[in-house]
């Protein structure tokens, strides 16, 4: 079983990436894109910064364009589960039985089949451009720790961002169309692009506790730009939140299915 996930996955993965063998220039010109659109937001550090003493708080200039570029870098992780926000999309469709009736996990088959490899390739490459040029240029010291701790934490963010908007997608079952519900939900994901330490400290509590937006740009930079020496204390939040919303969100599926079966689904 375990195997025709793993061969169902590498089929869809394939078709996505024989994409960026036939269309190239598209495949540049995205790659473009995304660093040109990062870098508004960097000039726009950069202007800010203009207008003060060279920081915000604990802030530079390279740091918030780091923080600019893990914005791109968490994108690219949760275009793989892509799926899960399809969900309610696919349930007013009526979409869901084509799952339901193959010889594999349906959860895992709508993931691999609404993946987005290519984008998350795009942002990847993009993000790692941007860090590369701001840690070159302004002599940023990053160590192997420091940045595997960092990226430890984004993917425990970015996970439980995903089983969230997951969750929220389930509710289509029992209440049609909550596109409302989920953009309400998305608005939140703007704070990612500023430093969460800049706010006050319920605004902080907030996004941290209840929705991980910390743990998707703000913490991790700061680990991987050696500002928070242990990472310990996000790694116990994070994987405490991963574990309950893991939770919410296999109970919520459960139901989800039982409802939608009993009404001859």
């Amino acid at each position: 079983m375990l195997g025709k996930h793993f061969k169902l996955l590498f089929r869809f993965a394939t078709i996505s990436f024989r994409n960026m063998s036939e269309f190239r220039i598209d495949f540049i010109t995205s790659i473009l894109h995304n660093i040109i659109y990062q870098a508004i937001f960097i000039i726009f550090w950069k202007s800010i910064l203009g207008f003060t003493s060279g920081s915000l708080g604990e802030w530079t200039f390279p740091e918030l364009a780091i923080l600019s570029a893990f914005t791109l870098l968490s994108t690219a992780i949760m275009q793989w589960f892509a799926g899960l926000t399809a969900l309610s999309r696919k349930v007013l469709r009526g979409e869901i039985d084509k799952y339901l009736c193959k010889p594999i996990s349906p959860l895992f088959a709508l993931l691999a089949e609404e993946m987005r490899a290519l984008a998350s390739l795009q942002q990847l490459i993009s993000a790692i451009v941007i860090i590369g040029v701001i840690t070159v240029y302004f002599d940023v010291t990053v160590t192997l720790t420091s940045a595997l701790w960092s990226l430890l934490v984004l993917l425990i963010g970015c996970i439980s961002v995903v089983l969230i908007q997951g969750t929220l997608a389930l509710l289509a079952f029992w209440f049609g169309d909550v596109s409302r519900l989920q953009h309400l939900f998305l608005i939140t994901g703007e704070f990612e692009r500023y430093p969460l330490t800049l706010f006050p400290s319920w605004v902080q509590r907030m996004l941290t506790l209840i929705i991980p937006i910390g743990l998707i740009s703000t913490y991790p930079v700061l680990i991987f730009v050696g500002q928070v020496e242990i990472a310990t204390t996000y790694l116990l939040i994070g994987g405490a939140l991963l574990v309950l919303w893991c939770g919410i969100f296999s109970v919520t599926w459960r139901r989800a299915l039982r409802r939608y079966e009993s009404f001859g689904g």
